[in-house]
């Protein structure tokens, strides 16, 4: 996947066998490597620093979990549940979420590289202050999702509803927008500087900088 400025996502570098191991709990600074966990209950645990390498999460839940520094390192999650999840100061690198449910998330200040969003519920997550490179959305929910004072340039939104999203004050230079829902997009003028949009979108997005467009008198 190549966004408007050249940047390609790299997907997780996934051996073709993982060992299938079950987990109720995890600890603080472990490390999980080369595992593939499904339908596990991790919800409402407390552990900083984990770090999960090169394994796969199916059907698994972690809501309401406070995991921050959490490290992902080429891990693909699918069909899991990290609605209310705290996730501050998080690296993520070559990390895919299928299908997944982040509801409230919250992402401040993350380090994310390489990462892919699909088909996933990030409605009110948090993204504050994160920094990115080479990040995609793809038919996601981002309804009131807060990415105020990020780094996005280069983003691709594709397909994604971005109703009443915060973006004031990010760095969006090179950001795809086009094909997504912008109703309510909370932007300025100089955020939206270097944007990619599609000209069905012009006139909305000039209305969401309160400027009206009129035919000639």
């Amino acid at each position: 996947m190549k966004s408007t400025d050249g940047k390609t996502i790299q997907p997780p570098k996934l051996p073709k066998h993982l060992l299938s191991e079950s987990l109720a709990r995890l600890e603080a600074d472990q490390e999980y490597a080369l595992i593939e966990i499904t339908g596990a209950d991790l919800s409402n645990q407390s552990a900083g620093k984990v770090l999960f390498e090169e394994s796969s999460l199916r059907r698994s839940t972690l809501t309401g979990s406070r995991l921050p520094k959490l490290r992902l390192l080429d891990v693909r999650l699918e069909a899991c549940d990290l609605s209310g999840t705290f996730l501050e100061e998080a690296r993520f690198l070559r990390v895919e979420f299928i299908n997944c449910r982040l509801l409230g998330a919250q992402l401040l200040a993350a380090q994310l590289d390489d990462l892919l969003f699909r088909d996933c519920n990030l409605e009110g997550a948090v993204f504050a202050s994160s920094q990115t490179r080479a990040l995609h959305f793809e038919n996601c929910n981002l309804r009131n999702t807060v990415f105020e004072d990020a780094k996005l340039g280069g983003t691709i939104f594709q397909q994604c509803d971005l109703t009443n999203a915060n973006l004031r004050n990010t760095n969006l230079q090179q950001a795809d927008l086009r094909g997504s829902i912008l109703d309510g997009l909370q932007v300025t003028a100089k955020d939206m500087h270097g944007v990619v949009i599609s000209p069905s979108q012009a006139v909305q997005t000039v209305g969401l900088l309160g400027i009206k467009v009129l035919d000639e008198a």
